[in-house]
């Protein structure tokens, strides 16, 4: 991000004019917050608006799929002619007033796993690792017909899955993350991390990330998902620990700019860079000015709201770490919003590597 040019030559706003200006600034990050809710896609179709619920409550709302030989009929209709490579897959019309749909075409060998089957796994997985589900709240949604679903799994209010921000009562919660489509379009997939609730952050922790990125092939055994939680769930503890780690070591002004101008300009472009910068020195997001030919930390830039979560200067790599995982979240495009906030551990390290080391062997980098 680029550094906010303060001019001291400039006459100093009025309170009122003060006032004004922190609220208009504030209207437009509250507004580009909603908007990105408001316009998720996925691979270019819309998304749903996210629904709550239990795990039971969000089984009950998923569409249904089903799949048929891809074939289509003659011109005068005696005769079908089959593709016997493929089928397609289509959504089935169960409600009143809904029609069926096909959603995609699928080789033989793919394996249709119905969004219900991921939650049926995952809901017995619970269960057998001692996991209350009546206190599994799930959050939601999925493309216009259905055919791709991304499930938040947030685990009960309980110690042992939660963890402190700060004084105030700031907490972040554990959670699994499931995404998965019934067209091929894209593979399951499953991670784990911690929402934290006052600014929405989804911080994906590298040490229990749940290596699930398989195509939906024969092979493909879903039950996998049960194993892999288990492991998943005997991690907490080691994320509590890197997270204090995160906390006790403190951000080098220096390594902060370089690292911004360097890593996170290559991993995430220019713009997203002067981003980073201006809200980890000031909590407030900022938008480009100026010319972008420059590093990120030499780019003028023009304040905009305060970024919830956030109070600048932040002065730990752990604040750092909440500062990338909003900007992940604020992408449109789901599966661009994953990639973003899984590379939050990559370059959280990178910056480390330029900072005071702490506890290294608590790095995400396992040794």
């Amino acid at each position: 991000m680029s550094h906010i040019d303060l001019d001291l030559c400039r006459l100093a706003p009025t309170e009122d004019s003060a006032l004004h200006m922190n609220s208009s600034s504030q209207q437009q990050t509250d507004e580009v917050t909603t908007s990105v809710v408001n316009r998720r896609h996925w691979f270019g179709l819309p998304m749903t608006e996210p629904k709550e619920g239990t795990l039971g409550e969000i089984m009950e709302s998923l569409p249904h799929f089903g799949r048929q030989p891809f074939a289509i009929p003659s011109v005068n209709g005696d005769e079908v002619g089959v593709n016997r490579y493929v089928d397609v897959v289509y959504r089935m019309g169960t409600r009143q007033g809904e029609k069926t749909i096909p959603v995609g075409v699928v080789s033989k060998n793919y394996r249709l796993i119905d969004h219900q089957q991921v939650l049926t796994t995952i809901e017995q997985a619970l269960i057998a690792n001692n996991i209350d589900i009546k206190q599994v709240s799930v959050t939601a949604n999925w493309t216009v017909h259905g055919e791709r679903a991304h499930f938040s799994i947030l685990f009960p209010d309980e110690e042992q899955f939660l963890h402190s921000v700060d004084n105030d009562g700031d907490k972040m919660r554990f959670r699994i993350e499931i995404f998965n489509s019934v067209d091929g379009s894209s593979r399951l997939m499953a991670v784990a991390g911690w929402l934290r609730f006052v600014c929405s952050n989804g911080l994906i922790v590298g040490s229990s990330l749940m290596d699930l990125r398989r195509q939906h092939r024969q092979q493909l055994q879903i039950e996998e998902l049960g194993t892999l939680l288990r492991g998943t769930i005997q991690s907490v503890a080691r994320d509590k620990s890197i997270f204090a780690c995160w906390n006790s070591q403190p951000i080098n002004s220096l390594a902060l700019t370089s690292w911004a101008d360097a890593d996170v300009k290559e991993q995430w472009g220019v713009k997203a860079a002067v981003r980073v910068l201006g809200i980890a020195r000031t909590g407030h997001d900022v938008a480009v000015t100026g010319d972008m030919k420059r590093p990120p930390s030499e780019i003028p830039t023009k304040q905009l709201g305060e970024v919830p979560g956030i109070h600048g200067p932040v002065k730990n790599i752990f604040e750092i770490s909440q500062v990338l995982s909003w900007l992940a979240g604020q992408r449109a495009e789901t599966a661009e919003d994953l990639e973003w906030r899984s590379s939050v551990p990559e370059l959280i390290d990178k910056l480390r590597k330029g900072t005071r080391p702490v506890n290294e062997h608590l790095s995400f980098e396992n040794k």
